[in-house]
């Protein structure tokens, strides 16, 4: 299986002690990386040249900073601690090929030793042979992972709009109005307040799914972002003008 890692300093000791490692970034409320954790786990088995390792995105953000992780599953393939390729999204056939490739490079560097009893697996190939077509993840698999792929974008549609409109007035941004954890933020912030807006907020820096899924849902891919009754005013170049205007007052409802 692979190896979870719950800290910075455990990845980068990993990181010098293997040469070829595999980094999941991955969260718990995702059906798809559920399965995909599966999958990364068997791989671990078959590719004993490679270092798996397995990090819940949300509960180690120090690490999900330094890899820039939007939006999970994520995976990295590193080589000397230097990203060499990656996948992002639930993706078997691919994840499984990138391994698969990866492994195969690693074979044939003699400095690479077998990471398998690492990885407490004990592996039935050939150390030196690619990975065999039935060794990949069924149809099977793949459809029900597409499955559950469709059912989570539906149940965060519907999230996402009751989120939208829990107040008149909903303003999404990084922290808290208190503790603003960005500059657009915390003039955005100012802006309402001096309006004579009541608002109520959402730490997008909280929840990895709203903070990717709002920008789909209302096709604006920044922060902060205004809604008023339920609808998109903007971000805060938009905010800002309408201020500037006099038109943002006369907006409150």
């Amino acid at each position: 299986m692979a190896t979870t890692v719950t800290a910075l300093e455990e990845l980068n000791t990993t990181l010098v002690n293997n040469k070829y490692v595999v980094v999941d970034f991955w969260a718990d409320w995702s059906k798809p990386c559920l399965q995909m954790n599966q999958i990364i786990d068997q791989l671990a088995t078959q590719c004993p040249k490679l270092k798996f390792l397995k990090i819940e995105a949300e509960k180690v953000s120090e690490i999900s900073i330094k890899f820039d992780i939007k939006s999970v599953p994520a995976f990295f393939f590193m080589k000397d601690g230097i990203i060499e390729d990656q996948l992002i999204g639930a993706d078997p056939s691919q994840l499984t090929m990138k391994a698969i490739q990866f492994h195969t490079q690693a074979s044939g560097d003699s400095s690479v030793t077998s990471n398998s009893t690492t990885n407490n697996t004990t592996s039935n190939n050939n150390s030196n042979e690619p990975l065999s077509v039935a060794q990949q993840p069924s149809q099977e698999v793949l459809d029900k992972i597409k499955k559950q792929q469709e059912e989570e974008k539906i149940k965060l549609n519907e999230r996402l709009e009751k989120l939208v409109n829990q107040a008149p007035v909903m303003l999404f941004m990084k922290g808290s109005p208190d503790q603003p954890a960005c500059g657009f933020s915390n003039k955005t912030v100012a802006i309402l307040r001096k309006d004579g807006f009541v608002f109520d907020s959402f730490n997008i820096l909280d929840d990895m799914a709203v903070r990717n899924g709002l920008k789909e849902y209302s096709n604006w891919p920044t922060y902060p972002q205004l809604y008023i009754d339920g609808k998109l005013v903007g971000g805060f170049d938009i905010i800002k003008e309408l201020h500037e205007e006099g038109e943002l007052a006369s907006m409150k409802p």
